[in-house]
């Protein structure tokens, strides 16, 4: 049997001015969006238009463990309870909203998606899948290819803004080699979003679903294979800040991390986070339970699920 758990909300009295506000998407400079004491800065109460955002119930059994509802798979859930000491204080800003961020033109990224000949990423799509469906992901994601073969994928908002890109290069056979590179800096105001985070405007949030990964490649072919999901990557391990996050709430997410013990547990800290700012998340956990030696015996460790399609099909 559970029971609620009542929680007091105080209002800081201490203004933050640096967050984006979760009600009007604007960062607080007015000081109007009062944060709640103890609670992640996500909760609070605006000024300005009047709305409370306030956390989700939690509930206790009788061994005093918590528990919140989880909607995605209508059941209790311990991994989605917030905590009453934030793990997460940073400043919840979101980069697109960041006064020194600057754009690349779009009129570039049109450049190389004609670039000939195609990058190897697309050549081994071509010769994997079929003509249409690479031509689809390659026109959603504005696939790009450099002079000397390099993949582009564009980093670019929920306001089709392109905020920055990222080269990665790839042998015949799809893989990725160790080669990179990143042109715009942040130094110079170029900062990340997720991968695909454009495609976002088009869906319906709290319905459709989206699936996070962590390349823009196992995105890239997610998509080909289930197009009936929103395939969307945050780049690398700790590649899930605050404000590659910000897009994403509102949204159900299945969070899927590579297949290692860190990984699934740097997973397990971003959907707690996730959570607290309004995205039903949940994780696919592809590990199931089993440690990095069980992993690497059965030659699954360290794989993303790219690697799994590509035992499948």
């Amino acid at each position: 049997m559970l029971t609620k758990i009542e929680r007091i909300l105080k209002f800081d009295n201490r203004r933050n001015y640096k967050i984006l506000t979760p009600c009007c998407g604007k960062l607080n400079t007015n000081g109007k969006f009062v944060n709640y004491t103890g609670f992640p800065l996500i909760y609070g109460y605006c000024h300005s238009c009047g709305k409370a955002t306030t956390p989700p119930a939690l509930y206790q059994d009788e061994k005093g463990e918590e528990y919140q509802w989880n909607e995605i798979t209508n059941s209790w859930d311990k991994d989605l309870v917030i905590p009453l000491t934030p793990k997460f204080s940073k400043d919840f800003s979101s980069t697109s909203n960041n006064p020194d961020q600057r754009f690349i033109p779009e009129s570039l990224i049109w450049k190389y998606y004609e670039m000939a000949p195609e990058n190897n990423l697309l050549q081994y799509l071509r010769k994997t899948y079929s003509k249409e469906d690479v031509d689809r992901v390659k026109e959603d994601y504005v696939l790009g290819s450099t002079k000397n073969g390099g993949t582009i994928f564009w980093l670019i908002n929920e306001d089709l803004q392109v905020q920055k890109n990222k080269i990665c290069y790839y042998q015949e056979n799809g893989k990725r080699t160790n080669r990179f590179a990143a042109p715009y800096k942040n130094e110079d105001g170029y900062y990340s979003c997720l991968f695909g985070a454009h495609l976002l405007k088009s869906i319906r949030k709290g319905t459709d679903l989206v699936i996070l990964v962590e390349s823009e490649k196992t995105a890239v072919v997610g998509a080909i294979l289930l197009p009936l999901f929103t395939w969307v990557a945050f780049g690398g391990l700790n590649g899930l800040t605050e404000a590659k996050s910000a897009c994403l709430r509102g949204h159900k997410v299945l969070l899927i991390p590579d297949i290692s013990e860190k990984a699934v547990s740097v997973a397990y800290d971003k959907v707690t986070y996730l959570s607290s700012i309004s995205v039903n998340a949940k994780i696919w956990d592809m590990t199931n339970g089993k440690s990095n030696d069980k992993l690497t015996e059965e030659g699954i460790y360290n794989l993303d699920l790219e690697d799994i399609f590509r035992r499948i099909i």
